[in-house]
């Protein structure tokens, strides 16, 4: 028996995370916004046809009411126009949900109220209470509350609208089984909708996080967690047209570490050189161009700054020490600096740079 109760508090309260409660508050926001524009031309136009073809019987009641329900809708669809948009506008709105959330439910709960009071009019001259009806059923299926609040919300305006009809009013008018059917379909349609809501949410924001993992592994070396040439390509749009420096590196004699002291130590010189790269550069700047080569590409077009860090860069490399390896570590680097026009200078410029390492390793 205890499963139903869980049942009921999994569909009525449901739990997740905030990012879940900002898209849905950004939903909502955009719904009354837009809706409540189109509402209000709408809303607008018939009040001025009404009034054109009335004009001569505007000391009517009736058409008085009308005219002031009609205002009221107006009124309504203007505030929640504003007020929506300056939500719209905040940066930090995932910051705001409780405000959002009370936004949305005062918007709610003044729409069904208005809703009763237009529809009791329309009771009391023998006519159909749709505006009522048509008033819950838009703000069920547009609007996503959490189905607690939704679900008060419905049951008891019915509630308070069926006694009003048809107790004080007109008794015995309002079949009671009819009615309050359509409150829980209401109710259900609104648990339904935004149980689908979050799912869809859930799953895009599964989907998203899924797409980035792949593309940072497309995108980054596994062995040193920088930049690939996959990644090079990418971006290389960015670099034309712009005073650049280019620097390739590797490391000297990484293939007799590797032979000597085998592929556990390599990887280990491979990962303390990246980890000086990336305390030296920025990580957007470093890429691992194959096996002990590194290529670098700053924004910066000082290259005599750009070699002295390199520079230091090797002085440091130096220091560092390798469990269980005696050689002493060092690196070389070739480094030019231009301005590339097109993918084709700018490849000119990396081979350019590699030639220049390799004239620098010759003297080694």
């Amino acid at each position: 028996m205890k499963e139903y109760p869980n049942f009921i508090r999994h569909w009525l309260l449901p739990k997740h995370d905030k990012e879940i409660d900002s898209e849905i508050d950004m939903l909502n926001i955009k719904t009354i916004h837009y809706v409540s524009l189109a509402e209000c031309v709408v809303q607008t136009v018939c009040l001025i046809v009404f009034l054109l073809s009335r004009f001569k019987s505007m000391d009517d009641p009736a058409n008085v009411n009308s005219v002031v329900n009609v205002s009221l809708s107006i009124v309504l669809c203007i505030a929640g126009f504003i007020v929506s948009g300056v939500f719209m506008r905040k940066k930090d709105l995932a910051e705001r949900h409780t405000a959002v959330s009370v936004f949305v439910g005062t918007y709610m709960i003044l729409l069904v109220v208005w809703g009763m009071l237009a529809s009791v009019q329309t009771f009391i001259r023998g006519e159909q209470i749709i505006t009522f009806f048509t008033v819950e059923l838009i703000t069920v299926m547009l609007l996503r509350l959490r189905p607690l609040f939704t679900s008060i919300l419905v049951m008891s305006s019915y509630t308070i609208f069926y006694i009003g009809l048809n107790v004080w009013i007109k008794p015995g008018m309002i079949n009671p089984y009819n009615y309050f059917m359509m409150g829980v379909i209401s109710v259900a349609g609104a648990v339904i909708i935004y149980r689908i809501t979050v799912s869809y949410i859930e799953q895009k924001n599964k989907a998203n996080r899924l797409n980035d993992s792949l593309e940072i592994i497309a995108n980054h070396d596994s062995a040193t967690r920088l930049q690939n040439r996959y990644a090079l390509n990418q971006r290389i749009p960015e670099y034309l047209n712009t005073d650049i420096c280019i620097a390739m590196l590797d490391i000297n004699k990484f293939k007799a570490v590797n032979d000597t002291y085998g592929h556990k130590a390599g990887d280990d010189v491979l990962k303390a050189f990246s980890d000086l790269l990336l305390d030296s550069f920025d990580h957007e700047e470093i890429y691992r161009y194959g096996g002990d080569e590194f290529l670098i590409v700053s924004l910066s077009g000082e290259l005599a700054a750009f070699r002295q860090k390199l520079t230091e860069l090797n002085d440091r490399f130096g220091e560092v020490h390798i469990s269980g390896v005696e050689s002493c570590l060092s690196c070389c680097f070739g480094c030019v600096s231009a301005r590339p026009e097109n993918p084709a200078d700018f490849f000119d410029l990396v081979m350019r740079a590699d030639k220049k390492l390799y004239e620098e390793k010759s003297k080694v």
